[in-house]
C-alpha cells in the first residue's frame, strides 16, 4: 500500500522542477519540442520521487 505523507509531498515540485530544467535545456529548435521535452522531464522526475519516497522506507 502507499506511504505517501502530506509532509513528503513536497519532495515532488523539486524533482518534477529538475525534470523540467534539465530535460528543457536540450538544444532544439522547435518551440513544441522544447515543450514537450519539459512536460515529459517533468513527468519523470515527478514518477523518480514517487518511486523514491516508496523506496526508502524498503531500504532504512
Amino acid at each position: 500500500m502507499s506511504n505517501l505523507i502530506m509532509n513528503n509531498l513536497v519532495f515532488f515540485i523539486p524533482m518534477a522542477l529538475v525534470g523540467f530544467v534539465m530535460c528543457g535545456e536540450v538544444p532544439v529548435a522547435s518551440r513544441f519540442v522544447r515543450t514537450t521535452l519539459r512536460t515529459f522531464g517533468a513527468v519523470v522526475g515527478a514518477l523518480m520521487a514517487l518511486l523514491v519516497l516508496e523506496a526508502l522506507p524498503a531500504l532504512i
